[in-house]
């Protein structure tokens, strides 16, 4: 079946936990329209082990981001800027935690700066490139990626809607899980509950 992921959660975090998706994410970057800066204790101590919690940064010092894995005990950090893959192998050796990199943009890295982050990183996730990185609403090229042979599996996010779950299941590319952010909430931080239950009852 097809994952799901809820980015950006902020403001109504315990009603979107209660759908019970397979991972959330909470963007830790301070310019970001959904930036949490504190994690509630109430919804960590009562979220089930099933979903994944993750952590969004953006080019941020690696002592920042270990420092949030460690008090929030996330599962995932997603790097969502340029991070090396030095950057990335540091994080993997000093913690253990999945790692999710993103690439932005349709005019994608060649095959084999691809495969070099494959040997490290645990997922790819492919997005639109916006400077307020993430939640853009605007679409990202599926097709750029179509025939790729990636050694870790994807994440596909920019722009996707309720609507477009079945055309990206039918597209005939591998794909782990949706990112979902902006098309899924009535503010930013804000999640619309209802249109993520359909989300959830949809997918294959």
């Amino acid at each position: 079946m097809l994952k799901v992921k809820v980015c950006g959660l902020r403001d109504n975090i315990t009603e979107v936990v209660g759908l019970e998706p397979d991972y959330i994410g909470f963007i830790f970057y301070s310019k970001s329209k959904r930036y949490i800066e504190e994690l509630p204790d109430d919804v960590l101590k009562t979220l089930s082990d099933t979903i994944q919690k993750v952590g969004v940064f953006v080019d941020q010092e690696l002592e920042e981001v270990m420092d949030k894995v460690e008090r929030y005990r996330l599962d995932c950090v997603q790097l969502h800027g340029h991070e090396s893959i030095a950057y990335c192998s540091s994080l993997k050796k000093k913690l253990d935690i999945h790692v999710i990199k993103v690439f932005s943009g349709n005019d994608l890295p060649d095959s084999n700066v691809l495969d070099a982050y494959g040997e490290i990183i645990d997922y790819y996730l492919f997005d639109t490139r916006n400077e307020s990185y993430g939640g853009t609403g605007q679409k990202f090229d599926w097709t750029a990626i179509n025939g790729l042979k990636l050694k870790k599996p994807i994440f596909l996010s920019g722009g996707i809607s309720v609507d477009d779950l079945d055309e990206i299941e039918e597209s005939g590319i591998d794909i782990f899980a949706v990112d979902v952010n902006s098309k899924f909430e009535t503010k930013p931080g804000l999640k619309d509950v209802s249109l993520i239950k359909r989300l959830l009852e949809l997918r294959k």
